[in-house]
């Protein structure tokens, strides 16, 4: 019989989580999504202990026939992973599944015990997008010994998975560097604000930036620098890297923080002249092109439709809990948020 289980990170946190409004409607995101993230921030400190704090009455009875699907972001530090929560949770609502979701805080550790949690309660399915794409192998192939249902998200690892649910990350990469060569030209010096290899989404996305950008402007110089950690740390990063190399003319950034934080590191240096391209057409970031207008400096970011992977993601999982035969690898439509087109309202 499958369990039906609704786990909280801590008993305080959830309910937090639950009036910040993580159900799908997203029209008040903004106000919810920022009370959402600090309550999942405050569990995510308490370790990953608090996953088993509250088991329900329901998985005490024997559960009531509804599915269980946890979901497991990188991060719910950034818009991305609540946007994605938030698609997801519409999905459960629309097909009456139990959702729980788990913040790792970009920590692979966290990630682990979150996953080792989950297959002790004995969830039907997890849909995950891994910190670290080849540390998790060995406890998605327990999840799946266990009899749960697993589909990778974003963050694709090599692992046996169920199904995976990815975006066109190389394409997203060339996308941003075709619009910064037609509003840059063939010359200049690009400083890349890279990630770690082993989160596959991020370094995928640079790769394809650098190979197009090479095949279409092979005389512009690439610097590339590490840059692990939050907003202010990527924001730090770029500043340092500013002043080392004064004749930056632009920036490719792989994720929304890593953007953010370029962004205001240029405005707190003046180089406004310096033009970003970047990932996640959140919210904030298109208000700073209405506020900046045509001519913002965070010229485009790449749109991944976060929403939708949560919900494709999610019902991917109840699909094939329902025996229903599903494509091993379906991919996400992407698109380009570019601030001219924010500027004149043609971007929704």
């Amino acid at each position: 019989m499958k369990k039906r289980i609704l786990c909280t990170l801590t008993a305080m946190a959830m309910a937090a989580a639950l009036l910040a409004g993580c159900g799908g409607s997203g029209d008040k995101k903004t106000e919810a999504a920022q009370e959402k993230t600090e309550a999942q921030s405050e569990a995510s400190e308490a370790g990953a202990d608090a996953v088993t704090e509250a088991v329900t009455e329901a998985d005490k009875a024997g559960g009531d026939g509804n599915y269980t699907i946890a979901m497991i972001t990188y991060s719910l530090a950034e818009e991305f992973g609540v946007d994605v929560i938030d698609g997801a949770q519409a999905k459960a609502d629309e097909l009456g599944v139990e959702l729980v979701y788990m913040d790792p805080a970009g920590d692979m550790q966290k990630d682990i015990s979150i996953m080792e949690d989950l297959i002790s309660q004995g969830v039907d399915a997890i849909c995950i997008a891994p910190v670290d794409a080849d540390a998790i192998e060995p406890y998605i192939d327990q999840a799946r010994a266990a009899g749960i249902v697993v589909v990778n998200w974003d963050i694709e690892t090599d692992a046996e998975v169920d199904a995976k649910v990815l975006d066109n990350n190389a394409g997203g990469g060339a996308m941003d560097a075709d619009y910064l060569v037609e509003k840059m030209g063939k010359e200049g010096k690009v400083l890349i604000v890279s990630d770690l290899e082993s989160v596959t989404s991020t370094w995928e996305r640079i790769l394809g930036f650098q190979d197009r950008l090479k095949e279409i402007a092979p005389d512009v110089e690439i610097v590339e620098q590490l840059s692990s950690g939050t907003r202010d740390t990527h924001r730090t990063t770029v500043e340092n890297m500013l002043q080392a190399h004064t004749d930056i003319t632009a920036i490719f950034c792989p994720d929304g923080d890593r953007t953010l934080g370029a962004y205001v590191a240029c405005e707190a240096n003046e180089r406004q002249d310096v033009l970003i391209v970047g990932y996640d057409a959140t919210p904030e970031q298109k208000e700073i092109m209405k506020k900046d207008g045509p001519d913002c400096n965070m010229i485009a970011v790449v749109d991944l439709h976060p929403k939708s992977l949560g919900s494709v993601s999610l019902e991917t999982a109840y699909k094939i809990l329902q025996g229903e035969t599903v494509e091993p690898v379906q991919q996400i439509e992407i698109s380009l948020m570019t601030a001219e087109a924010v500027a004149n309202g043609e971007y929704e």
